[in-house]
C-alpha cells in the first residue's frame, strides 16, 4: 500500500511539473514580439546585431556591437553594408549602412548613410588626436561641442547645407572609465529641388541627433 501511495505521488508530482512546464512555454510564445515589418529585420547580415524588437527611439531597435563593447539605436530602415564591415578580435569594428529615411514609410527623395568606427584600446590621453581625426574629415572649421556623462565624453555637432541639400551629425564618443573610443557619422542627402529638406534637417539635428548619439554606449 505504501509503495503504491508513493507511486502515485511521484506520478503526480511529474505530471504536474509537466504541465508546469508546457503552460511557461505556452505563456512565452504569447509573451513574444512578431518582427517588425522593417528593412533592418528583413536584412540577415543586419539582423544578427539586432537585440530587441521593443524600440530604444521612435523608428530605432538595439544594437549590439560583434566586439561586445558598445550598443546603440539602430534606425529601422537601415541595412549595414556586409563588404565593408570589419571586425578584429583585438577589439576593432568598423560599419556603414545605407538607411531609408521615414522608419516605416521611406521619404524617397532622402537618402542617408550611417558610419561606426569603433576602437576598444583609444585612451582618453590621446583625446585631442582623436578629436583632430574628427576635424579633419569634416572640415578644420567643425565646432565640436562636449557632453559630459557619467562614463563617457561626447564631443559632437550638427550640421545643415541648404544650397547643396544635407544635413548631419558627426563626433567622437570617449570611455572615460576605461578605454575605448567611437568615432561616428550619421548623414543625410535630399534630391535637388525637394522643398523639404530645410525643414527635415532642423527637425533631425535639434530632436533626433542628440537623442541619438546619447544611445551609444560602452559595455
Amino acid at each position: 500500500m505504501r509503495k503504491m501511495l508513493f507511486l502515485f505521488t511521484v506520478l503526480t508530482l511529474v505530471f504536474c511539473g509537466c504541465s508546469m512546464e508546457k503552460r511557461q512555454v505556452q505563456d512565452k510564445k504569447e509573451v513574444s514580439t512578431p518582427e517588425p515589418d522593417v528593412r533592418a529585420f528583413q536584412d540577415p547580415f543586419t539582423k544578427k546585431f539586432l537585440t530587441s524588437t521593443s524600440e530604444v527611439l521612435p523608428g530605432y531597435y538595439p544594437f549590439r556591437s560583434k566586439t561586445g563593447g558598445y550598443q546603440m539605436a539602430f534606425p529601422a530602415g537601415g541595412k549595414i553594408s556586409e563588404k565593408s564591415y570589419e571586425f578584429h578580435e583585438k577589439g576593432i569594428e568598423s560599419l556603414m549602412a545605407t538607411v531609408h529615411v521615414g522608419n516605416y514609410a521611406p521619404i524617397k527623395e532622402v537618402s542617408a548613410s550611417l558610419r561606426i568606427d569603433y576602437f576598444s584600446y583609444y585612451a582618453n590621453e590621446i583625446i585631442e588626436a582623436s578629436l583632430d581625426r574628427v576635424r579633419e574629415e569634416n572640415g578644420n572649421k567643425l565646432v565640436l561641442s562636449r557632453l559630459a556623462l557619467k562614463d563617457r565624453d561626447i564631443y559632437w555637432s550638427t550640421y545643415t547645407e541648404n544650397k547643396y541639400k544635407y544635413y548631419g551629425v558627426v563626433g567622437y564618443i570617449q570611455n572615460t572609465v576605461d578605454t575605448g573610443g567611437i568615432y561616428f557619422s550619421y548623414d543625410f542627402t535630399c534630391d535637388p529641388g525637394f522643398d523639404k529638406c530645410e525643414q527635415l534637417g532642423k527637425e533631425f539635428n535639434q530632436k533626433i541627433a542628440l537623442d541619438w548619439v546619447k544611445q551609444i554606449q560602452f559595455k
